[in-house]
């Protein structure tokens, strides 16, 4: 079995695997066991963040290598390991003053560069990874102070904030409890966008630039501005002014593309006994019987209630409004759970509620028993229709990208080959197919399975695709 290809960390000499452990969502005993597999299999930096999953994230890291460094499996020297600070939420801020060290996005969600929280945040990812040192410390999304609600915050200030921060950076570094910094952004490549910051000007701001050793942005199919620009595009890409300021470029999202304003999962494998989950006519199947439960349910209520509270009766059309609007929810499976969870079962919820106030006010016990009962029967059966409409959504997302797979093994024939036991051919290819960008250092992907580690660590022992081939895939009109 081939070894993983390593490059040098410029900076800090450092020699990583190009393929990296994405730990993002990473919290329960399935990931530490594919966190184990990748090691196992070679992957030697590991990038996970303060705020992942309030923390769980670093937890489990830590455990993990702890567990395999006492069982001398590897030494932590052998680890690279890459943290990040930035995102809070309203436990976090307590201590905290707002109009100095953080900035308020929305009412649960808050931001901060401030020497201050990196300070308290540096020492408790210390403690969740227990260890005492971090290989690289990231500032995380530091373009999000700009969408401060609580006070005015520029660009400008923005970058003058961020020097003060590399400045106590830079002592960490002395110390030896950092062994150096970057930025990890989403808009570095992206100078029309709004909150858009810029990698010279960053620099720029840095007191000392041989401690800034990393910079951290997206990069997929759909996504290459980092590294790829348009024919005419005179403008210098991020990974052109990474290494000219030999900055070890890491890039994550390798199968979580934004395209076209969507998020699109870049997977495809089998549905059915052989494959995951059910078949698709199952599917359809049981999305059918579902309507039709909703349907009834609905039916009887609207029989049951006065006919002068129409307005009440109104409120239970759910069935009707998904049925309705199927086919524009099945479009993106992502963007449909998000609008299910996160609008359709609350706005059920308080339907429900309006209910079950007009039920109580019957007088009757009896009256007040059966609606309660319809209830629990209708939110069960409008949270099962919800679930079945996302797998239907996933089906479609799993015939785009069939087809999608299909473009890039004509686009790339030397991608053929797959191993007949592979989860996700799509992933592969796409994974191996972004790794053969020699401008990236560590392409960072999500391994939550140890499923998904092994078609990564198949991806990231293959050869690298040929110059040719990559432009051709740049050029295909479905990826611009």
């Amino acid at each position: 079995m081939s070894q993983l290809v390593k490059n040098v960390i410029p900076k800090t000499g450092q020699r990583v695997t190009r393929l990296g452990f994405g730990s993002y969502r990473a919290s329960k005993p399935i990931h530490a066991q594919a966190l184990t597999a990748a090691l196992e299999g070679g992957v030697n930096i590991i990038d996970t963040g303060n705020n992942f999953e309030n923390g769980a994230s670093e937890t489990l890291i830590g455990n993990t290598l702890d567990s395999l460094i006492k069982k001398k499996k590897l030494s932590r020297e052998s680890i690279t390991l890459v943290t990040k600070s930035g995102y809070l939420n309203s436990v976090d801020i307590g201590s905290f003053d707002p109009n100095q060290d953080y900035v308020q996005l929305t009412e649960k969600s808050f931001h901060s560069i401030s020497p201050r929280v990196l300070e308290k945040q540096i020492q408790t990812s210390l403690n969740r990874l227990k260890t005492n040192k971090l290989d690289i410390f990231m500032i995380n999304s530091p373009e999000r102070m700009m969408f401060s609600k609580n006070r005015r915050y520029t660009s400008a200030q923005l970058y003058k904030e961020l020097s003060l921060s590399f400045r106590y950076l830079d002592g960490l570094v002395k110390s030896g409890t950092i062994g150096g910094y970057g930025v990890c952004s989403n808009t570095l490549a992206l100078p029309n966008a709004a909150d858009h910051i810029s990698l010279t000007d960053i620099l720029k701001a840095c007191p000392n630039p041989a401690n800034f050793v990393a910079a951290e942005v997206p990069f997929n199919l759909y996504e290459r501005d980092a590294i790829v620009t348009s024919e005419n595009d005179e403008k210098r890409t991020v990974a052109e002014i990474a290494k000219e300021n030999d900055i070890y470029l890491m890039t994550n999202r390798p199968l979580n593309a934004i395209a076209n304003g969507q998020i699109r999962v870049l997977v495809n494998h089998e549905l059915g006994a052989n494959g995951t989950g059910p078949a698709e006519h199952e599917i359809m199947s049981k999305m059918q019987t579902s309507f039709e439960k909703v349907a009834k349910l609905e039916s009887d209520v609207m029989s049951e209630l006065p006919v002068e509270e129409e307005a009440l009766t109104a409120k239970f059309v759910w069935g009707q409004v998904l049925s309705e609007n199927l086919a524009r929810l099945s479009q993106n499976h992502f963007a449909t759970r998000h609008y299910l969870t996160n609008q359709v079962l609350p706005a059920l919820q308080k339907d429900l509620e309006s209910l079950e106030t007009f039920a109580s006010e019957l007088g009757s016990d009896q009256d007040l028993t059966a609606y309660q009962h319809w209830i629990e029967d209708y939110r069960e059966s409008v949270t099962e229709l919800t679930k079945d409409i996302v797998h239907y959504a996933y089906i479609d997302t799993l015939r785009k990208n069939n087809e999608l797979d299909r473009i890039l093994t004509a686009l790339c024939p030397t991608m053929k080959d797959i191993p007949k036991d592979a989860y996700s051919p799509l992933s592969i290819k796409s994974l191996r197919f972004l790794m053969s960008h020699t401008e990236v250092g560590t392409v960072f992907t999500g391994m939550r399975d140890p499923t998904y580690v092994k078609d990564a660590l198949f991806a990231a022992r293959q050869e690298l695709i040929d110059e040719e081939d990559i432009n051709d895939v740049w050029r295909c009109p479905i990826f611009n």
